[in-house]
């Protein structure tokens, strides 16, 4: 070998050494800093990614990462790994696709929880207020001075007059009884003059049992002629609801006469759903409108509560009573009808929204934090406009998911889906290995 090759190898070989420890040299630093790496800023584990979502419609899955037509990156949703905070039935979805699903979120609260009725009555006349007049006496009704139906009078006016002559002979004797007594007490006969005051009182007697006003005993005693007829008046402020005889008419006690009815009060029968008898009770306000009557309100109270439930429409039939000084409210009318039960205080309640109710059971989904949520069982009781009262399944301070519940709960059945056909394809692998 000359001189010339022999050059030539010493200069590959010296060559390739130098590859050779620069190839160490640079092995040794990259160990030398993956070590730096570790101690100096421990490595945070990646959830696992069960799919990828389309941004803007979430029925839309991959299994790897995508973009939409509008060049937009599907969003990936995690697999719940911590296993201190999470359990079987919780999913974690990726912050953008909780805000693209609309999810609200509301707090379990302690509140005062009270509830308004709105209900529809019909306006009746108050049965308390009815009178119903028979005569006393037999006779002939000589005159009428109310003569129509819807007639409204007044406590103490006549209202018709009855010739009767048990009448007349009961006011002879009346006056006979006086002009006795006053004869013994002038003659100072004073055993004869108690017998005499004693038939005086017996003839009163009888007169009142007949019906006679007492301004006409009155009358009788200060010398006036005994009446013909018998005066029928008034009991009370009403209007006729009942007129069944006429100038001429026959009448006994036994016959019904005149029915008057009291409109200063008044009742409303309104009908109450049987789910909302929890809130009302006997003495609760009410507050009475009318669209014949706009600019006017009326104040009132449940009076009583029926015990039977009308099987057709399943409601109680509530009695609501209102004074009608004015007599606006006519027997007949509809109208609409508040009822403010009283509130209860310190009752654990939701938003309604947030409660789900499958027909078995009712669930609210919770919002657990960074994307986490759990659906929970719930036990409710009342109800209002806005909230629900929880019985039992929530603490005080829980957050529960207001929209998006259903999105949610079909991204659970999605997600443990995914994850019993993950577990089969495994299974499979390592099967065929």
């Amino acid at each position: 070998m000359n001189l010339s090759k022999k050059l030539f190898f010493a200069l590959l070989l010296g060559v390739l050494g130098l590859g050779a420890g620069f190839g160490w040299w640079l092995n040794s630093r990259s160990a030398f800093s993956a070590v730096e790496a570790v101690d100096l800023s421990p490595v945070s584990k990646t959830p696992k990614t069960l799919y990828y979502r389309h941004p803007m419609n979430p029925v839309i899955h991959s299994d790897k990462p995508a973009k939409d037509d509008m060049g937009m990156d599907y969003i990936p949703v995690y697999a719940e790994e911590d296993a201190s905070a999470s359990s079987a039935d919780t999913i974690r979805i990726d912050s953008r696709m909780v805000q693209n699903l609309g999810v609200r979120v509301g707090i379990v609260e302690q509140r005062s929880f009270s509830r308004a009725i709105d209900v529809v009555g019909t306006v009746v006349v108050d049965e308390r207020g009815v009178s119903s007049l028979n005569p006393r006496i037999s006779g002939w009704v000589e005159r009428l001075h109310v003569k129509a139906v819807g007639d409204v009078v007044e406590r103490g006016q006549m209202l018709a007059e009855i010739y009767s002559p048990e009448l007349l002979n009961a006011q002879e004797e009346y006056l006979v009884a006086l002009q006795t007594a006053q004869r013994f007490a002038q003659m100072g006969n004073v055993h004869a003059q108690g017998d005499a005051q004693a038939l005086v009182a017996a003839a009163r007697d009888r007169l009142r049992l007949l019906n006679v006003a007492t301004q006409d005993i009155v009358a009788l005693e200060k010398g006036a002629p005994a009446r013909r007829t018998l005066a029928i008046r008034a009991p009370h402020r009403g209007i006729v609801t009942e007129l069944l005889v006429r100038e001429g008419n026959y009448v006994s006690p036994e016959m019904k006469w005149y029915s008057l009815a009291d409109l200063s009060k008044v009742w409303v029968n309104a009908q109450i759903n049987a789910s909302q008898l929890a809130w009302v009770k006997q003495g609760d306000p009410v507050t009475l409108t009318s669209s014949f009557l706009p600019k006017h309100d009326w104040l009132g109270k449940i009076d009583y509560l029926y015990p039977t439930v009308n099987n057709e429409t399943r409601t109680v039939q509530a009695r609501l009573v209102f004074d009608n000084p004015n007599g606006l409210l006519r027997p007949g009318m509809y109208a609409s009808v508040r009822i403010d039960t009283a509130a209860q205080q310190s009752v654990l309640a939701v938003p309604r929204e947030a409660v789900i109710r499958t027909g078995t059971q009712e669930m609210v989904m919770l919002a657990l934090g960074d994307g986490r949520f759990k659906p929970a069982q719930v036990r409710t009781g009342l109800e209002n406009d806005s909230h629900i009262e929880i019985t039992a399944g929530l603490r005080e301070g829980e957050s529960v998911v207001l929209s998006g519940q259903f999105l949610l709960d079909a991204e659970a059945s999605f997600q443990g889906a995914t994850a019993r056909l993950e577990g089969s394809a495994e299974a499979s692998n390592m099967g065929s290995m």
